[in-house]
């Protein structure tokens, strides 16, 4: 008789303290069917290690705060179901590193060359 299915993740970490140090690590993650990236980043984050970064907010894909990489493709960790298959994250690319998957979207430049904030008040 067969175990449970499970499936690697692989995350690309950063360390908060010098953010030119990079390196993935690998995890075994149960599947649960209809689980979100972000359950499983959850589970990793609660089961495997507790200092993986990660943002989670609103958890309905309105607020956009949990874009991640995914497999090479732009997501939104709340609402992208896994299906089983390994998965590789990354932070979302053009912004500065915080640490882990988390990245600091306060301010980016515009076409014109200004400084925006992406804060609501």
């Amino acid at each position: 008789m067969d175990g449970p299915k499970t499936y690697t993740v692989k995350i690309l970490r950063t360390d908060s303290k010098d953010q030119s140090r990079t390196w993935y690590d690998t995890f075994t993650v149960p599947f649960e069917k209809g689980q979100s990236i972000l359950g499983v980043l959850k589970y990793i984050f609660e089961d495997l290690d507790p200092s993986l970064a990660f943002y989670a907010s609103c958890r309905t894909g309105k607020c956009t705060g949990c874009h991640i990489r995914v497999n090479r493709s732009t997501r939104l960790a709340c609402t992208t179901i896994v299906d089983g298959q390994d998965l590789v994250l990354e932070p979302l690319p053009g912004y500065p590193v915080v640490r882990d998957l988390v990245v600091d979207k306060t301010r980016t430049t515009n076409s014109r060359g200004e400084v925006s904030s992406h804060l609501r008040n």
